[in-house]
């Protein structure tokens, strides 16, 4: 029979202390609990479901994953360390399975082809162009939660993005803080290309590591044609070839004002996000800074994590949820617990 102490140890081969376990575990869970037999086996318990571990040979000092994450795939754009995003990932299955459990939309399929998608969240925000509050309602509608990672415990590093196929459903987590809803519209756009083009399976995950860096955003298509073809299909859906056609016509000295003016015109044409674009034209000019002031006039684009706890909160009914699990919901997603 182990100790706390061994438990511990263990869970350290996530590379996660012991104060950043006790974060992970209920707000009632006191220190003092765990120096009782009964009280370390309900640590253990308390961990392997907050960690997707299988309990059993946790109990006997061994990490062996269950649920999606016993098979990932971690996808590289820039120079990270995969390691450092175990911990993260084990937490996000935790929070997959037991949100997705307790979901009463069934589960249906969205289309592959980047025309049909597009029309179709086009349709479900009322005929307007497709941003990321009608991907977000499209995901949600169609039984796939798109889950906000905030809050993990202090130094647990985070993934930008990830797409999972449980039991019965794909899921999708997004880690990335921004305050645009522009930057992780094509984070999610890109994990739904993950599942509608049937990159993962029941019982598997993608991670991608870093989506958005600026040097690195084009992917090297030789290394990874999964990442390719997400990349292609989150472009398609988000403005297309138009969307680039339009942007190259555009002055590559355009002030913020006059990114912000030609975005909300070019947009009007070709039903595209304005935020969108102004990123497209950062990414082609390599004017980050114009285009974050740019972005400063598109006032929809604010407040992405107030979005997606909206939909959260919408679409999830939290007493359906495992009640021992409702509290790491609230803490790490920022839905309000009552």
């Amino acid at each position: 029979m182990p100790n706390s102490k061994a438990i511990y140890q263990t869970v350290a081969g996530l590379g996660l202390s012991r104060a950043q376990v006790r974060r992970l575990l209920p707000s009632w869970w006191e220190p003092a609990m765990e120096e009782q037999a009964d009280g370390v086996i309900e640590l253990a318990m308390h961990i392997s479901r907050r960690l997707s571990l299988e309990l059993s040979s946790l109990m006997a000092g061994h990490l062996v994953p269950k649920g999606a994450v016993a098979n990932i795939a971690y996808k590289h754009r820039a120079d990270a360390d995969a390691g450092r995003l175990v911990a993260a990932s084990y937490i996000a299955s935790s929070l997959a399975q037991a949100i997705t459990a307790a979901l009463p939309t069934p589960f249906a399929e969205l289309p592959a082809d980047a025309a049909s998608f597009r029309a179709l969240a086009k349709k479900i925000n009322g005929g307007g162009f497709l941003n990321f509050d009608a991907l977000l309602q499209l995901c949600w509608t169609h039984g796939i939660p798109v889950i906000p990672l905030p809050h993990l415990p202090v130094g647990v590093q985070k993934m930008d993005g990830a797409a999972l196929a449980l039991q019965d459903r794909p899921a999708i987590v997004l880690a990335k803080r921004k305050s645009s809803k522009a930057w992780l519209s094509f984070i999610l756009a890109h994990e739904i290309g993950h599942i509608v083009l049937g990159h993962i399976t029941p019982g598997t995950t993608i991670i991608d590591v870093s989506l958005q860096d600026a040097s690195t955003y084009a992917t090297d298509t030789d290394a990874d044609r999964q990442e390719a073809e997400a990349d292609q299909f989150a472009m398609a859906v988000l403005g297309g070839p138009e969307a680039d056609q339009l942007i190259q016509s555009w002055n590559s000295r355009l002030s913020p004002v006059e990114m912000a003016v030609e975005a909300r015109t070019a947009s009007i044409k070709i039903d595209a996000d304005p935020a969108h674009l102004i990123l497209r034209y950062a990414f082609r000019t390599r004017r980050w800074a114009e285009a974050a002031m740019a972005l400063g006039f598109i006032q929809e684009d604010v407040d992405p994590q107030g979005a997606l706890v909206s939909h959260l909160a919408e679409h999830l009914d939290l007493d359906r949820v495992a009640p021992d699990l409702q509290d790491l919901v609230g803490q790490v997603t920022g839905l309000q617990v009552t």
